[in-house]
């Protein structure tokens, strides 16, 4: 009942705004003439449709969802037998627009449709030749899922397909082809009104046509490919580069002294920033288990490292400010490899001491003996108790008993030496304690800047076209 209303509705329409002889054209035409029926003279014979894709703009590539969203002009060709006539007996008329509902169209609809209402394209007029040629070009901004490869984000590369085909005709009622007519470039899709995109750049579009058996019966799609890279300028310069800043600053930080109390606030607040980036980058992309994005790999490597800077961080400084109830002296081992070795192998200088090449028969390396040390602490001791006793005998009513005296005065020496003899000691093992804290955090800035260089090396080998910067109006020429 509404098909027909809608019809008379149109012809009115028609008549009131179309010529004579378009009037009496469409009239000649729509006689006999019934839009469920498949145009074709044979019922054995099919329906032979061209298909086109006219790209216009690709609006987003949404890698958490796998959605593609384009702006698209679907168009569609084929012949009607029942479409024809001489231009020569209507004045000169070689094609007419007639409404969406007035002809038969083929169900052709995108299979890999990710729109709510599946067919987003536009109901337009078809436009009919003379020949029997009708034009069908709805525009239309289409969603399709597409499957995100995101192994080397930023630096990656997706191959999305539009996959194209009747819902209802197997191929032996309608066969579908692509067209690709005129289209220059070796691109299988027509870009002639195509807008650059700011993220993505598109490399080459092929198009192939697929029949395929099912329940004996031939079915006929087309596929058409968009294959794109993405643009890395901006997450190099807003990822990458701050995430390296951060890391450099971290290496710097190993120059402050253990003593310094912002050394470690400087590694927790870059292991803080490195998570924030870490989290935008599992904002974008999809919660898969398939792969994990090169920058994930790189933000988590170096999230580990400045991790360990800081654990280490921490045990140097508590090495450093081991209090002296605590202080110890160190076993012959450490001191050999900790005082010696190590010291050696990195070059380091202890505060007034010089260094030679160690040996497994030295069992200190220092230029002045420990021994020594003590014995000209004692004798400097004695000295000064010597001249305690001179300045207490010139005090007025000052009365000495000789043996009292002595044996006071060798007591007194006695006690003194032996407590200078334990702050020496606990002296001495707490600046070897000390410096032994200073060569780990000389062992941790080597590793840690090792460790880092090598994990950029690698990662920017293994990672595809990591230097590629070639212009899209290149790769579309």
């Amino acid at each position: 009942m509404f098909r027909p209303l809608l019809a008379l509705v149109c012809v009115v329409y028609l008549r009131g705004r179309a010529s004579p002889e378009e009037y009496r054209l469409i009239q000649d035409l729509r006689q006999n003439y019934d839009a469920i029926e498949r145009p074709v003279a044979n019922h054995t014979d099919p329906v032979h449709v061209k298909m086109r894709i006219i790209l216009q703009q690709i609006v987003d590539v949404d890698e958490k969802n796998q959605v593609l969203t384009l702006v698209v002009w679907q168009q569609t060709k084929w012949y009607d037998y029942k479409m024809r006539w001489d231009p020569t007996e209507y004045g000169g008329i070689k094609m007419v627009q007639l409404p969406n509902s007035f002809l038969w169209k083929p169900d052709i609809l995108l299979f890999n449709s990710a729109d709510s209402t599946f067919d987003a394209s536009f109901a337009v007029n078809f436009v009919v030749q003379h020949t029997g040629e009708i034009l069908l070009a709805p525009p239309g901004m289409v969603k399709l899922s597409c499957a995100i490869d995101i192994t080397w984000f930023p630096y990656d590369e997706q191959i999305c397909h539009l996959k194209y085909g009747s819902w209802t005709y197997n191929g032996n009622q309608l066969d579908l082809h692509v067209d690709d007519e005129g289209i220059e470039g070796g691109h299988h899709i027509d870009l002639q009104y195509f807008m650059p995109n700011g993220e993505w750049e598109l490399l080459a579009t092929p198009a192939e046509r697929v029949a395929t058996e099912f329940v004996g019966l031939k079915y006929v799609e087309v596929y058409f490919r968009l294959h794109m890279k993405r643009r890395t300028l901006y997450y190099g310069l807003n990822w990458i580069v701050p995430s390296c800043l951060i890391t450099l600053t971290n290496v710097l930080g190993y120059t402050l002294p253990p003593e310094c109390g912002e050394k470690i606030t400087l590694q927790i607040t870059n292991l803080l920033s490195v998570t924030v980036f870490l989290g935008m980058v599992s904002e974008i992309t999809p919660p898969t288990s398939e792969s994990i994005p090169v920058i994930a790999l790189f933000f988590s490597i170096s999230m580990l490292l400045l991790g360990w800077s800081i654990i280490v961080t921490i045990l140097i400084v508590s090495i450093f400010f081991r209090s002296p109830q605590n202080t110890r002296e160190m076993n012959p081992t450490m001191r050999l490899i900790f005082l010696e070795w190590l010291p050696w192998l990195l070059l380091m200088t202890r505060p007034g001491t010089t260094y030679t090449k160690p040996t497994r028969q030295s069992t200190t390396v220092l230029s002045v003996p420990i021994e020594t040390k003590q014995r000209l602490i004692r004798e400097e001791s004695a000295g000064r108790l010597a001249q305690h006793d001179s300045y207490e005998s010139k005090l007025p009513g000052y009365c000495r008993n000789p043996s009292i005296d002595k044996d006071e005065t060798g007591i007194g020496r006695v006690e003194t030496s032996e407590k200078l003899d334990d702050d020496d000691r606990m002296s001495d093992a707490q600046a070897d304690w000390r410096f032994m804290a200073l060569v780990l955090d000389r062992i941790s800035l080597y590793l840690f800047t090792a460790l880092f260089v090598v994990t950029m090396f690698f990662l920017a080998l293994s990672t595809p076209r990591m230097f590629d910067f070639s212009p899209q109006s290149a790769l579309l020429n």
